[in-house]
């Protein structure tokens, strides 16, 4: 590799350059990745930027091709999936994004369909009733421009869950604490009075209390919290059963099978 001393006459600082890269070939580290390629011009699509909260044009900069380690599901085989990332700038806020998508390909249809990867999005998981999911999506579309607004919808969204735990009627802190006495929420999350009261504040004082940026992502750590106690590591441990009962099934199989 040559690489060319560029030691400039005349400065005198210990920033200078020690060495000319511009003919030196960079190969990406990382199981069988692509060269980079550039997008081609003019791709755009308009759809939500968490950055900005607004629904705007954003334009595809840059893709790039990799592989990510899978698994087939019948024998459990290793095997390498085709994945390209999508590099994208929101036209309003000038922010970038970056979405994924399965297969060696960056078609505008293809960019289209692309998961939002960063920033995350917002959307709870699947495990989560669709009533609940609904308002914590209108609560997010508020979240980077409208403080109160997000307050509120997320005070609906905790009213929502007590609905579906079937919470004794009350107050929304009086609802918390009906759930942590059942252990359906952690007592330590009934016993957040700050947050409790800042949104007790908000339902009873709409018109005049304000909520600070700052407060808004306590809120919404608060309220993902109590969401994932309730609904996903559950969820999440009965998928791990399940795959584990099905491991212990294949297993027994394949020794049944042995001569």
């Amino acid at each position: 590799m040559n690489m060319k001393k560029t030691f400039k006459e005349g400065l005198k600082d210990d920033l200078r350059p020690e060495y000319d890269f511009s003919s030196m070939r960079v190969v990406a580290r990382g199981s069988k990745r692509k060269a980079p390629e550039e997008a081609p011009k003019g791709i755009r699509k308009v759809a939500f930027c968490p950055h900005c909260g607004n629904k705007a044009p954003q334009k595809l900069l840059h893709t790039q091709y990799t592989e990510d380690r899978g698994w087939t599901t019948d024998d459990q085989e290793e095997i390498d999936l085709p994945v390209v990332y999508f590099t994208v700038v929101c036209e309003t806020c000038n922010s970038i994004l970056l979405y994924s998508s399965a297969g060696y390909t960056h078609e505008q249809e293809h960019f289209e369909k692309a998961d939002l990867v960063y920033p995350t999005s917002g959307d709870l998981h699947n495990s989560v009733p669709e009533s609940i999911k609904k308002i914590y999506s209108e609560a997010i579309r508020v979240k980077s421009v409208a403080p109160n607004a997000f307050a509120v919808q997320i005070r609906r969204a905790l009213e929502a869950l007590c609905e579906d735990r079937h919470a004794k009627k009350g107050v929304l802190q009086k609802r918390l604490q009906d759930l942590a006495e059942r252990s359906e929420i952690p007592p330590t999350l009934a016993r957040m009075t700050d947050v409790l009261r800042l949104l007790g504040n908000v339902g009873a004082h709409a018109a005049t209390e304000d909520v600070k940026p700052w407060q808004v992502y306590t809120l919404d750590e608060f309220f993902r919290a109590v969401v994932e106690y309730v609904y996903v590591a559950p969820s999440k441990l009965k998928d791990f059963q399940d795959s584990l009962k099905l491991f212990k099934n294949k297993v027994l199989e394949q020794s049944s099978t042995i001569p």
